[in-house]
């Protein structure tokens, strides 16, 4: 009897709760649309003042001469193919002359830049609204030109929009074969991660949290890290005609609807940019559901590092992992964490300026295996002091490490690594 009651009081109180929604992800982004970070910067000032402090706001932006990194006045022309590239500023306005898609030399003004922190790309725009990325690419670190290749057959709009600006309306006009392309932000702004705002914006307060996708709550993290995901990443969607997931929304499920095409390493670690995702899906961090804002901060920048880690280099490694000062950690002094296990085996600009998210160390015998460290890069190898050292030497010293370090005995000083190379390791230790 009173089981009964119990029961039937349940269900009547049950009529007057709220309504939850129960799911994996979040999608209250239905049918809102994009309202532009400075609606955001109205209630989040402090979150707004320190994304202004990363990377993303500046992946796009007009070519005003505060934006411009490049040199366009000195070193300000490269040759390739038997073919000069002149790069140069006029009025406060920059150009770029060139052979065009016709093979004629032309003289392109550029309208925007993309990035500036690792390499800088021009932006131009077509008489039809095509926007094109011009074949004169900046290094920052070499402070060098370098030629892009085939750049008139890429349109920016499928190839770079989706991920580069936020809330994209490519607005293609198939009669007149024109563009008429407007974003909410040029560079990666708020929406771009917590989905388009105007929901959130016209909520009422009790309402504000259940119309905006904040990714750190939704339960799956695969799902999850696909908000980063859907930019880390490299392949293309919409039967190739878009380099980047058309369509996607944050709290969305990003892997039926991009397809990736990653440029992989022979031990199937990522030898470009743009494939962190990829490399995480593989990795223990992933399985565990560890997810990037775990280690980067998303709204501000990184402490004492480029990389909007929350703590430097290997510090953020040791706050969750406990490293015993011996066997294959106890090679090196520094037991530098992120060198070994987060190798700079990619390129972005230049070789190695990108590291591996795989988090595991690649042995030597993977260079071996492959025939030679240009085909496929190891950890050890890719630190600057065992640059020269043979990847053989480096697979015997592991081996002997793996064999006697557990057991307390001596470890092979460095300058015995590699008898055949004695010479230049003493001038390298001099150095």
């Amino acid at each position: 009897m009173i089981r009964n009651i119990i029961l039937a009081t349940l269900i009547i109180c049950s009529q007057f709760l709220p309504t939850v929604n129960l799911s994996l992800a979040q999608a209250p982004n239905e049918k809102a649309t994009y309202v532009g970070a400075g609606k955001c910067k109205q209630c989040h000032k402090d979150i707004y003042k320190g994304w202004k402090s990363t990377m993303h706001p500046y992946k796009f932006q007009q070519a005003a001469p505060a934006n411009i990194v490049g040199d366009f006045s000195r070193n300000n022309s490269f040759e390739a193919d038997g073919e000069t590239t002149i790069m140069f500023e006029k009025n406060k306005e920059y150009f770029i002359t060139t052979t065009g898609p016709d093979n004629k030399e032309h003289t392109y003004k550029i309208g925007y830049v993309i990035g500036g922190f690792w390499k800088q790309l021009y932006v131009t725009e077509f008489s039809n609204g095509e926007l094109h990325i011009l074949p004169a690419m900046w290094i920052v670190e070499s402070q060098s030109w370098k030629e892009r290749k085939n750049w008139s057959k890429a349109i920016y709009q499928y190839s770079c929009s989706g991920c580069h600006n936020t809330g994209t309306q490519i607005n293609f006009d198939k009669s007149s074969e024109t563009f008429k392309t407007t974003w909410s932000d040029m560079g990666v702004a708020c929406e771009a991660c917590h989905g388009p705002g105007s929901n959130h914006l016209n909520a009422e307060e009790d309402d504000k949290s259940g119309t905006i996708v904040n990714p750190a709550k939704i339960p799956d993290p695969r799902r999850a890290a696909m908000v980063c995901g859907s930019c880390h990443t490299r392949g293309s969607s919409g039967e190739g005609k878009y380099g980047y997931p058309s369509g996607y929304k944050p709290g969305g499920q990003l892997n039926f609807m991009f397809s990736e095409k990653p440029k992989l390493h022979p031990d199937d670690s990522s030898r470009a940019n743009r494939q962190e995702y990829i490399d995480w899906k593989k990795s223990g961090h992933a399985r565990e559901g560890i997810v990037c804002w775990d280690c980067h901060y998303t709204h501000r920048k990184g402490n004492s590092n480029k990389y909007q880690t929350k703590l430097p280099g290997s510090s953020l490694c040791r706050s969750c992992h406990e490293v015993e000062n011996k066997g294959v950690h106890g090679i090196h002094s520094v037991n530098s964490c992120v060198g070994c296990h987060m190798s700079p085996i990619g390129k972005r600009a230049a070789k190695g300026d990108v590291h591996s998210h795989q988090f595991k160390v690649i042995s030597p015998k993977e260079t071996i295996d492959a025939g030679g460290y240009e085909k496929q890069p190891n950890s050890c190898n890719a630190c600057h002091y065992h640059k020269n050292d043979k990847p053989e030497d480096m697979l015997n010293v592991l081996k002997k490490v793996k064999t006697f370090g557990k057991t307390g005995r001596c470890l092979i000083d460095r300058p015995n690594l590699n008898k055949a190379d004695s010479a230049d390791a003493k001038k390298r230790a001099a150095d």
